[in-house]
This record gives C-alpha cells, structure tokens and sequence, in this order.
C-alpha cells in the first residue's frame, strides 16, 4: 500500500477514470492497455454485465483483450453523456463506434471507487441498437 493518498473523487478525477477506461477498451495493444488499466483499475476489481464476471486486473485486461478481438479493427468507445458522481460512485454511458462512425454496440456503467482512489466495481449494461424500432415495441401490454 502506497503513502500516498490518492486524489480526491470529484468530478474532475471521475472524468479521468473514465477517460482511462474506455481508452482501454479501445486499446489493442497490451502494454499500453494495462497502462490504461493501471490508471483507473483497483488490482481486485471486479467488473460485471449480464453475461461475464471478471475479478483483479489481469482477469480484466484479458477480458478486454478478448472483447476487442471480437470487434471490428477500428471501434472505439465514445462516452455520451456527463459523468456522474455521488458517494464514491460514478455512472456515464457510453458507444461503440466504427470507422464509419456507425453505433456498434451502446452501454451504460455504474462504477463504485475504492480507497486507492480507483475503480473497485463496475457493473456494465450493454445492448446492440435495433435497426427497426425498439424491441418493446412487439410486447403486448395490458
């Protein structure tokens, strides 16, 4: 554990913490990926979304390094609105963008900051915009 206290979580260093994650969801190469990480990730971080559960930072590089290799070469995460923070808390949404800046995939996070002045939880909420419609608009409602 280092001496040093980290930064004060104000909207400034949330906006930093973000900056640092979808840059590393953006990032292929490694070394400069785990940089990324390095800067916004707690060592035990655990990340979350409706299908993966990812705990420490190794387990999180490589879940990125395996998502960008899903995706198409030039994608990269934008974020797409303000950056919350509340209580050691912060949420923002996010898209993926091609080279074409066509929508990829769209998502929103919920991140919780610990002690060491990084992201200790992020529980992640992503889905593929529909071309036609909304996928409620088929559900019947009483």
């Amino acid at each position: 554990m280092s001496d040093v206290a980290p930064p004060p979580l104000d909207s400034d260093r949330a906006v930093e913490l973000v900056i640092a994650y979808l840059g590393a969801w953006t990032e292929r190469r490694s070394p400069v990926r785990r940089r990324l990480l390095h800067h916004c990730w707690s060592e035990t971080g655990t990340f979350s979304s409706w299908t993966m559960n990812v705990h420490g930072f190794d387990a999180m590089d490589t879940h990125i390094a395996n998502a960008l290799r899903q995706q198409p070469r030039r994608c990269r995460r934008v974020r797409t609105s303000d950056v919350h923070v509340h209580n050691g808390k912060v949420s923002f949404t996010w898209m993926l963008v091609d080279e074409d800046e066509q929508i990829v995939l769209e998502g929103s996070e919920f991140a919780e900051v610990g002690e060491d002045g990084r992201f200790t939880r992020v529980t992640s909420f992503a889905g593929r915009p529909e071309s036609e419609g909304h996928p409620l608009d088929e559900c019947e409602t009483h």
